[in-house]
């Protein structure tokens, strides 16, 4: 997305998030699933929402003892300081601290009990989403930038913690205090009640107009900073290339363009926003002018007294300030509804490489593998068209054919890295679809192409999958691979902690330690996709003489662009435009004078 956006077009690209924003909106559903999580923690939930109506209530006490107060002052002015009014006053006043005091440790316990909640539903949704992205197919991963999958972790899921931790605390309080508030005043007096609610459908509609605007706003802000934030990952995974080529200025006026988006939505939904609190005070100041004269004019006829009238004064701001409060609540939340939105969307996508409801379980391997008329292709377009051949218990067969013709597409289909269109991919003839996915690829050893290294200890790079591998097993498999004597020369040898991906190493470094890490496995079925593409001459030759080593007694499937390194396999099978076109020994392939012969020529004579 990144590559497409410039600084001309970043309007552009705002208008046609602004046009797809919305539409997959379920404010009612998502708030219900985000509780959903809380369903084991019902009675500390109960507990709380108590813990909060004791506060909500001592705190609503207090107005109506502080108009009390003013009662008794009056009476004891009228009373010339009579003792019962003193005792009134004294006992008003110690139960008016008394409720402060109750309320305030009562807001305290529930506040920080809610805050334990919203952490425990952000270790939960963290959980499910590693748990999601872990079962997903590399099909996947393919079509969505790692930034932007990273932004559900860090700013999602901070968003919807701490609107959980935070709002939902304040939410649950000023319900309580407008519906109490609410109860109280009409007690005191049901007109002065009507007067304040005057106000009341202003509030709502204000309310409304603001919470329509702001919710598409934070949701396009949302999607804008994922985008954003794969942009910088992709620039920083790809530093050496945008050197290389000189395009710093045009990296950075791309991010600029993505900034600006970031910017613009989160000014829009900012300005909408601000307005609510100057609005609602508007709103606030003029009910409390109208209860003001109201119950002036009242307590002159001596409809209520001065101190239902101080009293009722305080309610009315309390009757307000809950309603100001519900409606910035919601507003806030309405950037947490937008990232639940996004979490939810990442844990509802659709497994594409699922597990047999009843997996067969494998039990003594002995490698025999089978491609039965095996098509499949990435897109529209097949990269492998009705594709057959067998590879026997201990054999080694290597696969080769020019760039594009489909070799790395046997090793994820064997993988069940995806499935096949049609046909079939069997392992000891049982289709890998109906087998269990650990116990499949519990039994392969695979290097890959690209090579992949963990910012852990060399040990742990070679022994990964095996918690149980001692060092001696390590240092074997390093042998066999010929990186022994490479780790030796380390600081600390097998200790020695390796930074992210490797850095630091050769590519052929990371390549011996990742086929030393196959080697490990000690797995039935050994497969090596393009091994020794970043080795030098002299290390291929090792390679060579160590897969002869290696082999023995396993299925070996290797992948293979360079030819050198597979003469000696027991059979080649040759893929031309995601075909088997020959299939034979290096030397019955040679003087067939196909495929492999132009390919191999190509290759090692020179024109």
């Amino acid at each position: 997305m990144a590559e497409r956006i410039t600084t001309t077009g970043r309007y552009q690209r705002l208008r046609m998030m602004e046009e797809s924003a919305g539409k997959a909106e379920n404010m009612s559903g998502t708030v219900r699933r985000l509780l959903s999580y809380w369903k084991g923690e019902k009675w500390l939930f109960l507990a709380l929402s108590l813990l909060s109506a004791l506060s909500v209530v001592s705190a609503l006490l207090c107005p109506y003892l502080l108009g009390c107060m003013v009662d008794d002052c009056v009476d004891l002015i009228r009373t010339e300081g009579s003792a019962a009014s003193k005792d009134s006053l004294l006992f008003h006043l110690s139960i008016f601290i008394l409720f402060h005091l109750l309320s305030a440790l009562f807001s305290w316990i529930h506040g920080y009990g809610m805050s334990v909640l919203a952490q425990r539903l952000l270790r939960k949704l963290k959980e499910e989403m590693t748990r999601k992205l872990l079962t997903l197919s590399p099909r996947f991963f393919n079509d969505h930038l790692c930034g932007s999958l990273m932004s559900h972790f860090t700013n999602d899921a901070e968003l919807v913690k701490n609107a959980l931790g935070d709002t939902i605390v304040q939410l649950i309080s000023s319900v309580l205090t407008l519906v109490g508030s609410v109860v109280i005043m009409v007690r005191l007096s049901w007109q002065l009640a009507l007067v304040t609610c005057l106000t009341v459908p202003f509030s709502i509609l204000v309310s409304r107009f603001v919470m329509k605007h702001t919710r598409r706003y934070f949701a396009l802000h949302q999607e804008a900073l994922g985008e954003m934030n794969g942009a910088v990952e992709e620039s920083f995974s790809g530093i050496k290339t945008i050197k290389s080529f000189g395009r710093e200025r045009e990296r950075i006026a791309q991010f600029e363009a993505l900034n600006q988006v970031v910017c613009e939505t989160g000014r829009r939904a900012q300005i909408y926003s601000g307005l609510l609190m100057p609005l609602m005070r508007v709103l606030d100041n003029c009910s409390y002018i109208i209860v003001t004269m109201v119950g002036a004019f009242m307590a002159s006829r001596g409809s209520v007294t001065v101190g239902v009238v101080q009293s009722f004064l305080l309610y009315t701001k309390n009757f307000q300030r809950p309603i100001n409060a519900i409606a910035t609540q919601l507003n806030t939340v309405q950037s947490a509804i937008a990232a639940a939105e996004r979490i939810f969307r990442l844990l509802d996508e659709k497994v594409t490489v699922e597990e047999a409801e009843s997996p067969k379980r494998m039990g003594a391997v002995s490698g025999r593998i089978d491609f039965k008329d095996v098509s499949f292709g990435y897109g529209e377009k097949l990269v492998l068209k009705h594709v057959s051949f067998s590879v026997q218990p201990g054999e080694v067969v290597a696969v080769v054919g020019s760039t594009g013709a489909g070799k790395t597409t046997l090793v994820n289909l064997l993988n069940r890295f995806y499935d096949v269109f049609e046909g079939s991919v069997m392992v000891d003839g049982v289709d890998v679809r109906e087998l269990s996915l650990s116990d499949l690829r519990r039994s392969i050893g695979w290097v890959p192409q690209e090579a992949y290294l963990f910012s852990d200890t060399v040990k742990y790079n070679v022994a990964y999958g095996d918690k149980e591998a001692q060092l001696d097993a390590v240092r074997e498999a390093a042998r066999l691979a010929n990186v022994d004597l490479s780790i030796e020369r380390m600081p600390e040898g097998y200790e020695t902690v390796l930074r992210e991906q490797g850095n630091g190493l050769s590519q052929g470094q990371r390549q011996l330690l990742t086929i030393a890490r196959a080697v490990n496995k000690n797995a039935p079925i050994l497969v090596m996709d393009e091994a020794t593409s970043n080795i030098d001459t002299r290390t291929e030759m090792l390679i060579q003489h160590a897969i002869a080593q290696i082999t023995q007694g396993r299925t070996c499937l290797i992948i293979a662009h360079r030819l050198g390194t597979i003469k000696n396999a027991d059979r080649i099978v040759v893929l031309h435009e995601g075909q088997v076109a020959e299939e034979g020994t290096h030397e019955e392939l040679l003087r067939k004078r196909g495929t492999y012969w132009t390919i191999y020529n190509s290759q090692f004579v020179e024109v």
